[in-house]
C-alpha cells in the first residue's frame, strides 16, 4: 500500500511542474529570467541650479521600467534631459511582469544629481 502512495507522489509532483511550465509559458516569456540594468548614469553628477544633467539608461528583460521622481514609464533603453532644483536621487525601477506572477522579479538602480545654489553677483 505504502509503494501506490509513493507513485501517486511522484507523478503528483511531476503533473505539478508540467502545470508550472504551462502557466509560466502563457504569460508570454520565453525565459524566467530577472530584469537586468546594464546601465544608469548621469553626464554630470553636481550642477548648479537652473544647469541640466542627461540621465541615461539600457535594461533588458524587463517588461516596465520607471524612474523616479517626476519621470514615469520609459522605454528599455534611452535618456532624458533633467533640471532639479534640489539633490535628488533618481531610482529607476526594472520590472518582468512574468515574474510578478509567480516569483516578484524587480530592480533598482539609483543615481544621485547634487544641485549647488547659484551664484548671485
Amino acid at each position: 500500500m505504502k509503494g501506490i502512495f509513493k507513485n501517486y507522489r511522484y507523478y503528483l509532483k511531476f503533473l505539478l511542474i508540467i502545470f508550472l511550465f504551462t502557466f509560466l509559458s502563457g504569460c508570454g516569456c520565453v525565459t524566467i529570467t530577472d530584469p537586468i540594468i546594464i546601465s544608469f548614469s548621469a553626464d554630470v553628477t553636481t550642477i548648479i541650479e537652473g544647469d541640466s544633467a542627461t540621465l541615461s539608461w539600457a535594461v533588458t528583460e524587463a517588461t516596465a521600467v520607471t524612474i523616479d521622481p517626476d519621470i514615469g514609464l520609459v522605454d528599455l533603453i534611452g535618456f532624458i534631459l533633467v533640471s532639479p532644483i534640489t539633490t535628488t536621487i533618481y531610482t529607476l525601477t526594472a520590472t518582468n511582469s512574468c515574474g510578478q506572477l509567480l516569483f516578484p522579479s524587480t530592480i533598482t538602480a539609483t543615481v544621485t544629481i547634487t544641485v549647488n545654489p547659484a551664484i548671485v553677483e
